[in-house]
C-alpha cells in the first residue's frame, strides 16, 4: 500500500467498476490518479454482481453476424427513460459504451463474450434486442494482485464461474453444477463474474501507476469559486486534505443503506438492499454540500428479495435476488388477499415497481407484504436462497399440508388464495397465463426451466405440502444523485456546471432514468460515464 498523497491530478472515490474505469481512463492518459475506498476491501457493489455489461451494437455481436444499431438502441432507451433524461445524456451512453469497452480491453486482460440467449428486460418494446447486448467477462487469476489480493472484496455467495456457465448449469439447480471444477479454481485463487471484472480493472489501474487507498473515507469536497479542487478524507490518523489539481470523480455508490435517505427520497418502503452495507449516501451528502443539482432521487434498481433469517454479509442482513426463482414453474406470487398482481417471471426492476403499488382506497401498499407460494415438486427441484432441495426446510420458509393452513400461517386470505390457485392452475395446465402473460416473452422463457413441459415457466401447483417465503421490496442500489452532463460533469443548482467535479455509477442520476434496459446496464452506465469523466479530467 502507498502513502496517501497530499496532491494528485485526479481523485476517484470508490472502487467499483465505475470508479476503476474512471481511474483507468485518466491513468492511461498519463495522469496521476489516487483512488479512495472507505471500506477495508476493494470492489464495492460490482463484486457481488454478475459482472455483465449491457452494450448495444457491440463489436462482438457484429463479429457473430448479428445485426444491431445505434438507432434501435436510442429508440429503446428513450422509451424506457419516459422523457426524464436529456437526449444528449442518452446519446452519449450509446455512442461511448463501445469506445469504453475498447479502452478496457486494450488496458486490461478483460475479454468479452456476447450472451446470445439473454434478452433485453423489456423485449417487446421498440428497439429491444432478443439477445447479445449483454456481455459476459471471463475468469480472473487474483494471485496477480499480490498483496492486494487479500483486499479484493469477498463475494457473499458467488463462486468462480462465468455467467455463461451459470446459465448453462442453472442458478437455482445447484445439483447440476460442476463442483469439482469450482473447487479446483478456488484453490488456484481464481474468481469470476463481478469479482473478475473488478480484479481486471484494478490490475490495469495498478499497472498504469494509479494508487489505491482502503479504509479512507471521503467526507468533504473543497469548492473554490465554481470549481472543486480538493477533497478531505478521514483516516485512522485523522482528517487529511488532498489537492486534486484536475478534479474529483465520485463513484461511491448509492444511499440504499441509509434509512433516513431512503425514507426521504425513495418514497416507498424499500427494506431489502442487496448491496454491501457501505453504500450509505456519502457521495450524495458531499455533492449536496457544494450545491449540486439532483435528479432521479425516487428511483432504484428495484427487485424482489428473499431473506434467509441469519444470512449476513458485512455484519448486515443479506437479501438475495430472486431473478430466476420467480420464473420457475410450480409457484406464484400473491399479496395478502391471495391474489397475483403481476407476471412473476418479468424483470426484477419492473416487478419491484408493481410491488410498490399504492392503493388509495384502502390507503396501503396493495402488494406489500407478498409471498412466493409453491408446491412440493418446486421445493424438491429448486434451491430457494440458502435452502437446497435436499436440506431440511428452514424456519424462515413457511410450510403446511394444505393451502388453507399455509395461508393462515403467514397471513394470506385463505379463500382468496384458494380461488387464485384454482384459476391459475386451470390455465397453467395448458401452458397459458391470460391474466398477466407469464411465459409469453423471450425474457420470461430465458429464465424458465427447459426440462418442464409443456411450458418452462408454467405448471399448475400440485400436491402439498405447500410452502411460502416472504418477498421484500429491495434494490441492487439506488440510482439518483447529482445531475451530470454528457461528459459526466456535475451540474449545480443554478443550471451551470461545477468545475472539476464528476460523478458516475449509482451515486449519480442514472442516464436511463426510471428504466433498466437489460442485464449489465447498471455496470455499463457506470463504466461509460466513468470513462467519460476520466477522459474529460485527463484532457482538462
Amino acid at each position: 500500500m502507498h502513502e496517501l498523497p497530499r496532491r494528485t491530478d485526479v481523485v476517484v472515490v470508490g472502487t467499483g467498476a465505475a470508479g476503476l474505469t474512471a481511474a483507468l481512463t485518466a491513468a492511461a492518459a498519463g495522469r496521476q490518479v489516487t483512488i479512495l475506498e472507505k471500506a477495508p476491501v476493494i470492489g464495492g457493489t460490482t463484486v457481488v454482481s454478475g459482472g455483465s455489461i449491457w452494450a448495444p451494437a457491440n463489436r462482438w455481436l457484429a463479429e457473430a453476424g448479428v445485426p444491431d444499431s445505434r438507432d434501435d438502441a436510442l429508440t429503446y432507451l428513450r422509451r424506457l427513460a419516459l422523457d426524464r433524461v436529456p437526449d444528449q445524456v442518452i446519446e452519449a451512453f450509446v455512442d461511448q459504451v463501445n469506445p469504453m469497452l475498447d479502452l478496457v480491453v486494450a488496458r486490461t486482460g478483460l475479454r468479452f463474450t456476447p450472451n446470445r440467449e439473454h434478452p433485453d428486460y423489456q423485449p417487446d418494446l421498440p428497439g429491444a434486442h432478443p439477445g447479445g447486448r449483454t456481455l459476459q467477462s471471463d475468469l480472473f487469476d487474483a494471485t496477480v494482485l499480490g498483496e492486494l489480493r487479500g483486499k479484493l472484496r469477498p463475494t457473499h455467495s458467488t463462486v468462480p464461474v462465468t455467467k455463461l456457465e451459470l446459465d448453462q448449469w442453472g442458478v437455482d439447480t445447484l445439483d447440476r453444477w460442476d463442483w469439482a471444477l469450482i473447487a479446483e479454481r478456488t484453490a488456484k485463487g481464481v474468481v469470476g463474474m463481478g469479482a473478475a471484472l473488478v480484479g481486471e480493472l484494478l490490475y490495469g489501474c495498478l499497472q498504469l501507476g494509479a494508487t489505491v487507498h482502503t479504509d479512507t473515507r471521503a467526507v468533504r469536497l473543497r469548492r473554490t469559486g465554481g470549481r472543486v479542487d480538493g477533497i478531505t478524507v478521514a483516516t485512522g490518523d485523522g482528517e487529511v486534505e488532498i489537492v486534486a489539481q484536475r478534479g474529483v470523480v465520485l463513484a461511491s455508490g448509492g444511499f440504499e443503506w441509509d434509512p433516513a435517505m431512503v425514507g426521504q427520497f425513495l418514497g416507498v418502503p424499500m427494506d431489502a438492499p442487496a448491496s454491501p452495507p457501505a453504500n450509505a449516501g456519502d457521495g450524495l451528502r458531499m455533492v449536496m454540500e457544494v450545491g449540486a443539482a439532483l435528479g432521479n432521487m425516487n428511483e432504484a434498481w428495484w427487485g424482489p428479495m428473499v431473506y434467509a433469517v441469519g444470512d449476513t454479509y458485512d455484519g448486515a442482513p443479506l437479501f438475495r435476488p430472486t431473478s430466476g426463482l420467480r420464473a420457475l414453474p410450480g409457484g406464484i406470487i400473491v399479496n395478502r388477499h391471495g391474489r397475483r398482481f403481476s407476471n412473476e417471471a418479468m424483470n426484477y426492476n419492473d416487478l419491484g415497481k408493481a410491488m410498490a403499488t399504492f392503493d388509495p382506497i384502502r390507503y396501503e401498499y396493495a402488494n406489500l407484504p407478498c409471498w412466493l407460494v409453491f408446491d412440493d415438486r418446486f421445493r424438491s427441484s429448486y434451491s430457494v436462497a440458502t435452502a437446497t432441495p435436499d436440506a431440511p426446510t428452514p424456519g424462515w420458509m413457511a410450510t403446511a399440508p394444505t393451502l388453507a393452513e399455509l395461508a393462515g400461517a403467514v397471513g394470506i386470505d385463505p379463500d382468496g388464495l384458494a380461488e387464485q390457485v384454482a384459476e391459475f392452475n386451470r390455465h397453467a395446465a395448458q401452458g397459458r397465463d391470460p391474466q398477466f402473460g407469464r411465459g409469453t416473452t423471450v425474457y420470461d422463457r430465458y429464465r424458465g426451466d427447459p426440462t418442464v413441459t409443456p411450458h418452462r415457466n408454467l405448471r399448475p401447483l400440485g400436491d402439498g405440502p405447500y410452502y411460502a417465503v416472504r418477498l421484500h421490496l429491495g434494490c441492487l442500489g439506488t440510482k439518483g444523485g447529482p445531475l451530470c452532463d454528457e461528459h459526466g460533469q456535475v451540474r449545480d443548482v443554478d443550471g451551470g456546471l461545477i468545475g472539476g467535479l464528476y460523478a458516475c455509477g449509482n451515486v449519480a442520476a442514472s442516464p436511463f432514468g426510471p428504466g433498466y434496459p437489460g442485464a449489465g446496464a447498471t455496470l455499463a452506465a457506470g463504466m461509460t460515464y466513468g470513462y467519460l469523466s476520466g477522459r474529460s479530467l485527463a484532457a482538462g
